[in-house]
């Protein structure tokens, strides 16, 4: 059976049914979910446009549509000592000087155990010269951290910052490709700050120059730094300035040095993975794929985001279209089928998703089912209790199965229009019953006419 939310509180059959007819008026024109919802909240029907569209999915009324991205898995990167994993990241801040602005990237680092914001630069673009002289700040006032976690860009992953890092024996931890989260520390340190300047653009009504507005930014960005940086985060007593400041010991380092070690291990050697780089690499060995170190590499790490299915399915189409136009032998034609391949793969596997909650026949079927299995109103569960009464000998237990037994037959035969057919079914069924002496059966049958003839006496049965 499908999962209950949204069904229990708000979405029913009779909803369902409401919304497909509405929904079959458009023959000769497309549903528009924003103007759909407007009209059925004018029949009284209030629903999200994602639930509205799901029912329509569900009655094949509406195209399953899937644009997700699809990261690697996020492993946590949760710190116990400070100075111990630095998150470095930049972000785009713009500053109004009259009709003009004036674009800048700010590059800050932040310490992921204490979430104190440790150095910042503030640079036309993100460049590899940006990234080390924010390491190189750090490193002045708060010394070598063990990590550096960032993303995969080209500043980042430049030989410059490269040589920088191996240098000081810096543990480059890189986040994974097109996952914010994997980088959370600096990307929620950049929501905060731009919440508290104005999301980010900062307007001046003077004319100046750029390097007043760089000025202005510099004084803005120390401000929040300094204020960020005396508050306690995350439910700690002590600020973030006063965590970098304790000291710590040369195991500790050495123990979290291992832990970033095995970190960047498990995500390069997962088994999963390896399956998918190996269907990879078959495919270039296979059909003699010439690529460069660059694109061989954004093959290997885009290939880890599709499922083994989708890159099976591209394989046999793969050979078939390369069959019949060898020009086709080419990476790039190989992964614009997977791209496809798995948009449809995430499209039906939606579609049988929203079928399953919200098709109009799976739920009228469901709720008879649900009726059924709690109205305990049934010939046999009714002769099970009379059997009871008749059988036990303690009081309380005898009179609570009669009084079971009645409920259930008065609610019997709301559903039964002739009782004679009733009658005779019951009476046969008793006689059957081997594990009941005659006086046991009578006296099963009289307690079952007298629930009769009080049914009779209310005027419900003619």
């Amino acid at each position: 059976m499908p999962e209950k939310r949204g069904k229990t509180t708000k979405v029913t059959s009779d909803m369902v049914r409401r919304i497909v007819e509405h929904a079959k008026g458009y023959e000769d024109r497309q549903i528009r979910l924003k103007a759909f919802g407007a009209e059925l909240r004018e029949t009284g029907i209030d629903l999200s446009s994602k639930t509205i569209e799901e029912i329509l999915i569900a009655n094949d009324l509406f195209k399953a549509r899937v644009r997700k991205r699809r990261p690697a898995f996020y492993q946590s990167l949760c710190q116990n000592i400070p100075n111990g994993l630095l998150s470095i990241d930049g972000s785009q801040m713009i500053v109004w000087l009259g009709d003009k602005h004036y674009p800048f990237n700010v590059e800050l680092s932040v310490d992921v155990a204490t979430f104190a914001h440790t150095a910042f630069s503030i640079d036309d673009s993100e460049t590899a010269d940006a990234v080390i002289k924010v390491l190189e700040s750090h490193r002045q006032v708060w010394g070598l951290p063990v990590g550096v976690l960032g993303d995969c860009g080209s500043a980042n992953d430049s030989g410059d910052v490269t040589d920088y890092l191996e240098k000081l024996d810096i543990k480059r931890v890189p986040a994974g490709p097109g996952n914010p989260k994997g980088n959370g520390t600096d990307e929620g340190a950049f929501s905060q700050m731009k919440k508290a300047l104005s999301q980010g653009q900062i307007r001046i009504d003077i004319s100046s120059q750029k390097a007043l507005a760089r000025s202005v930014l510099t004084a803005l960005v120390s401000l929040y730094v300094d204020m960020r940086n005396r508050l306690p985060v995350h439910s700690r007593k002590m600020p973030p300035f006063q965590h970098m400041a304790a000291s710590v010991t040369a195991v500790q380092r050495t123990a979290e040095r291992e832990r970033l070690d095995a970190h960047v291990a498990g995500r390069s050697h997962n088994e999963t993975d390896q399956v998918r780089l190996d269907r990879l690499d078959w495919v270039i060995g296979h059909y003699r794929l010439a690529l460069s170190p660059e694109a061989l590499k954004n093959a290997r790490r885009s290939i880890k985001a599709y499922e083994l299915e989708a890159i099976r399915q591209t394989e046999d189409a793969f050979l078939k279209a390369t069959c019949r136009k060898p020009s086709r032998k080419n990476i790039a034609y190989f992964f614009g089928i997977l791209r496809n391949i798995q948009r449809k793969l995430d499209e039906d596997a939606k579609r049988d998703y929203c079928r399953q909650r919200y098709n109009h026949e799976v739920m009228l079927k469901l709720e008879r089912q649900r009726q059924e299995e709690s109205s305990p109103a049934s010939i046999n569960a009714i002769l099970s209790m009379l059997s009871k009464a008749v059988i036990h000998k303690v009081r309380f237990i005898k009179e609570l199965s009669i009084r079971k037994a009645r409920e259930w037959t008065l609610e019997l035969l709301k559903t039964f229009r002739y009782l004679g057919l009733l009658k005779n079914e019951v009476e046969m069924l008793i006689g059957q019953r081997t594990d009941l002496t005659s006086d046991q059966q009578t006296e099963m049958w009289e307690l079952f006419c007298q629930f009769l003839n009080c049914h009779q006496q209310q005027g419900v049965l003619p």
